[in-house]
């Protein structure tokens, strides 16, 4: 019972923290995210660099495509400004924990008998764990997505600005630079879409959902290397028997690939062509010519093998391991969240001026120190007949 009030205490602070000035932040950051998104994607809905016979050459059309632009690039300006002071603070604040506690050790130190050898090691290794510690922003993977994402939309919102600028000219280095912008263009907008899972993970209703979203990637990379195992060779298999350079299905290497990938789709993928493939080769004499094509039933055994093995087995297996994370990681679901909650709360906290951080505290002393709250004993001990509730100061 101790320890389950224990953790009642933790969650009511985090409840009033989160109600006193985490909710307002993270409402305010997920609203500027979200015009950043709506900007980006009227980006690439509207400007499209690469259709220049298409493209209408119109003063309202350049003016929608430079305000969109701009109001894009200011944007991501702004969220890279934040994301630096993130970053900053974050490295300020470990390197204040790291001599805090680089000098509790020490003091310790001093008070350790010679013959407590033990007691001398734990502190020393404690010491040197100090000493190598980095800073929590690099182990959060969502950071080194959000660089990730900084870094594609620092290099598009460069080619979109080059592009506006040299505007429409009909040279061949124009046309395939502005193909690439458009394409890194549709590249970017799906990772900034992505990261906001990011923005919305505090929030109760979302907050599980994208926790067991993020563990379902480990299974994702599992089933990919499993699919890589089989399909590589059966590409080469494919290939092999099948490549009719005059064909549509099997004309080279990528459309094989492309292929074989949508026999799992149970699309076209040109069957009755297999059956019917002809090839002529010349006998080592060169005088005579031999028609030769794949046996019906070799054909027939390989669709069948590649359906079996890649449409039924492999996706089977990949709906199973998804279900199980999904029913491992749904009990703890909820509590993950909530620590992603409290550790993004912490982040905010660090970041508020020294006069609401004041007030907060005075907050806490006046009105919360001692906090009453409602509590009912049936919640810890089921058992008990004998129930009771009861206001308790906590």
């Amino acid at each position: 019972q101790w320890y389950q009030r224990r953790v009642r205490v933790i969650r009511q602070i985090i409840k009033i923290k989160w109600h006193k000035f985490g909710q307002f932040r993270c409402l305010i950051n997920l609203l500027v995210y979200g015009v950043y998104l709506a900007s980006w994607t009227c980006v690439v809905f509207i400007y499209q660099p690469w259709k220049l016979e298409k493209k209408d050459s119109g003063a309202t059309t350049d003016n929608a495509n430079i305000a969109s632009v701009c109001v894009a690039v200011i944007l991501f300006l702004y969220l890279l400004v934040e994301e630096f002071r993130d970053l900053y603070q974050s490295v300020m604040t470990h390197s204040r924990y790291k001599e805090w506690r680089s000098k509790q050790i020490e003091r310790d130190l001093q008070y350790v008998p010679e013959k407590l050898t033990e007691e001398k090691d734990y502190l020393l290794n404690q010491a040197e764990l100090v000493r190598n510690s980095g800073s929590p922003y690099r182990q959060d993977p969502w950071n080194v997505f959000d660089w990730i994402g900084y870094v594609a939309m620092f290099i598009t919102s460069i080619c979109v600005l080059t592009c506006l600028y040299i505007g429409e000219t009909h040279s061949e280095a124009y046309k395939y630079f502005a193909l690439w912008t458009s394409r890194l263009m549709c590249i970017t907008i799906i990772i900034v879409w992505f990261k906001l899972f990011k923005y919305v993970r505090v929030y109760s209703f979302l907050g599980p959902f994208v926790v067991i979203l993020v563990n379902t990637i480990h299974d994702i990379m599992k089933i990919c290397f499993v699919f890589v195992v089989f399909f590589v060779p059966t590409v080469a298999v494919f290939y092999h028997f099948y490549n009719d350079p005059e064909g549509q299905y099997f004309a080279g290497v990528r459309e094989t690939i492309f292929t074989v990938f949508r026999m799992l789709l149970v699309d076209d993928y040109g069957y009755d062509d297999m059956r019917d493939l002809n090839f002529t080769i010349t006998v080592p004499d060169k005088s005579t010519k031999v028609v030769v094509k794949p046996e019906v039933s070799w054909t027939d055994f390989l669709v069948s093998y590649w359906l079996l093995m890649g449409a039924i087995i492999i996706l089977n297996l990949f709906i199973a391991l998804m279900s199980d994370t999904f029913q491992r990681v749904f009990d703890n679901a909820a509590e993950v969240a909530l620590l992603e909650r409290a550790t993004i709360i912490c982040n905010i906290e660090n970041n508020l001026p020294g006069n609401k951080k004041r007030a907060f505290l005075r907050y806490l002393k006046e009105k919360c120190a001692p906090l009453e709250a409602y509590y009912d004993d049936d919640d810890e001990d089921e058992d008990d007949d004998d129930v009771k509730k009861f206001t308790e100061q906590t």
